[in-house]
């Protein structure tokens, strides 16, 4: 049986000091790439002819902008994934580099379960060895948890793997500030592919200075993902999600203007209110959440369901947002199946 086509994009940019070592890197695999599309995304070093020098040895195809802007990320993906012909994409930053078994073992794991890739990572500072990636990316939860886990938090690795044909069916990449990983990702996921990762790490992200953008604030850059996600959903559990997502980025100003409740709180949750050790301030409505309710004193913002049980808990801390108290399986890691919870909703 013949196997799927594997192509890889690299968005390049001024990546004269790594494009050499990730070029390299793909031509060391035991299973080598089909297509490889490098975009040069307006680079003033020496990126192009260091890209030129891989032609006979890789079966590359270099793109160069020569439009007045910058593409940008998702742009520069995006045009890379309109020229591939082959039936996979997989994702490299120029930055970044590959173990030889890559493309093998993303391929390998792509045909037992069709869907989301996402390598298991390694980091490295471009000196001394490779290092076990330490933060959550190393996780997946369950299946039917995917979805909502990922509007908690992306643990899925820049350097994936997806059918082309999904990606072209969900509309690609598309204009973000920040995240236009995340934001595909989060399509992806919501049109049925599951994410799956190989057993081995084979992915090696380069930890430096400049790997995030400086002088902006995670958090609130994060915001315009889950809210263009609420856009596109109609899913009372998704959405849920998000707006707890929200919640504990930039606490209670990320769900914009609410509206005042208009009439007496029910009775439990007066009582909840009554008895927090701060003052409430404001109380509204959600539709999706329930009540939220805001007291003084650090900006404690609690949503409550009728009966004032919590679902999430998050107080301002030091200019961040941090969720105390997480009592709604949804945003639990440890959490079973949801499909358990939501007796096959998702």
């Amino acid at each position: 049986m013949s196997r799927d086509t594997v192509g890889v994009v690299i968005a390049a940019m001024n990546s004269a000091a790594f494009i050499d070592q990730a070029l390299g890197s793909l031509a060391m695999q035991t299973t080598h790439a089909d297509q490889v599309v490098v975009v040069d995304d307006h680079s003033d070093d020496d990126t192009v002819r260091l890209v030129e020098r891989w032609r006979a040895i890789l079966p590359l195809t270099l793109l160069r902008n020569r439009g007045p802007r910058r593409l940008g990320v998702w742009g520069a993906r995006r045009a890379a994934i309109e020229v591939l012909e082959t039936d996979l994409v997989l994702q490299l930053d120029g930055d970044d580099l590959v173990l030889p078994h890559h493309v093998a073992a993303m391929s390998e794991t792509y045909a037992a379960s069709p869907g989301l890739i996402s390598p298991r990572p390694l980091t490295w500072t471009g000196q001394g060895p490779f290092r076990p990636a330490t933060y959550t990316k190393g996780g997946l939860p369950l299946p039917g948890d995917q979805l909502v886990q990922l509007l908690a938090q992306n643990y899925v690795v820049v350097g994936s793997l997806y059918a082309r044909e999904l990606y072209e069916r969900i509309g690609g990449y598309r204009q973000v500030a920040y995240g236009e990983e995340w934001d595909l990702w989060l399509r992806l996921v919501a049109a049925g592919a599951r994410v799956s990762k190989p057993d081995e790490p084979s992915y090696v992200y380069r930890v430096r200075a400049s790997s995030y953008a400086g002088g902006f604030a995670r958090n609130e850059a994060e915001t315009e993902v889950l809210n263009r996600f609420l856009g596109g959903s109609d899913h009372p559990v998704h959405r849920r999600a998000a707006k707890v997502a929200l919640l504990q980025r930039t606490g209670i100003a990320a769900l914009g203007p609410l509206a005042p409740v208009d009439g007496p709180l029910p009775e439990p949750v007066r009582a909840f209110a009554a008895g927090h050790d701060r003052a409430l301030t404001r109380a509204h409505h959600d539709p999706d959440l329930g009540w939220v309710l805001s007291f003084d004193s650090g900006g404690a913002v609690v949503v409550t369901d009728d009966a004032a049980r919590v679902i999430v808990h998050v107080v301002e801390k030091d200019g961040n947002h941090e969720a105390v108290e997480i009592a709604d399986p949804l945003m639990r890691r440890d959490a079973s199946s949801l499909r358990d919870i939501l007796r096959g909703e998702i």
